[in-house]
């Protein structure tokens, strides 16, 4: 397993972060009191995390296993399993501003603006860095589907004989 650090990845979760923070931090008024707002993003989110799921289903499946011995197959499953890390905390983002949005529903009337402020401040920080993230996912199944694909071309042509080019 590669242990080296992917300077571009550092890159843009910091360019994430800062981009979410300050959109939280401005964005803010905007979703105060803006119930429409909020009823968008739980909607957005809870259909991203059902299809998230069905990434994770597709990532796990042991059949994306690359054909050869146990030492190809050990290989293949650290990369699946680095994947499949990655697209947990995605999740752990998308629940987490859900239930961030669910806890400032409830308790809005009983705390001061100035909290409240701040908790928008956390669910906006949180749902712009998840819808940020989330733009790499179709890049990430596309990636998948052709890994698959070239692994059944192999396993093909290995069946027929002919060798690798």
């Amino acid at each position: 397993m590669n242990s080296e650090i992917d300077k571009e990845k550092v890159k843009y979760g910091l360019s994430v972060f800062l981009f979410s923070g300050l959109g939280s931090y401005f964005g803010q008024p905007l979703i105060h009191g803006n119930d429409e707002a909020i009823n968008i993003i739980v909607t957005v989110f809870s259909i991203l995390a059902g299809f998230l799921v069905a990434i994770m289903a597709i990532i796990g499946d042991p059949a994306s296993l690359p054909s050869g011995g146990w030492r190809i197959a050990r290989l293949g499953s650290d990369i699946i399993y680095t994947r499949l890390v990655r697209q947990k905390w995605l999740f752990i983002l998308y629940l987490g501003a859900l239930v961030t949005i669910f806890i400032s529903t409830l308790i809005k009337d009983q705390i001061p603006f100035s909290v409240e402020k701040w908790i928008e401040r956390i669910y906006l920080l949180i749902s712009i860095n998840a819808i940020l993230l989330s733009f790499k996912l179709p890049s990430a199944l596309l990636q998948l589907h052709q890994e698959r694909i070239e692994h059944e071309i192999k396993s093909r042509r290995e069946a027929e004989g002919i060798k690798e080019d």
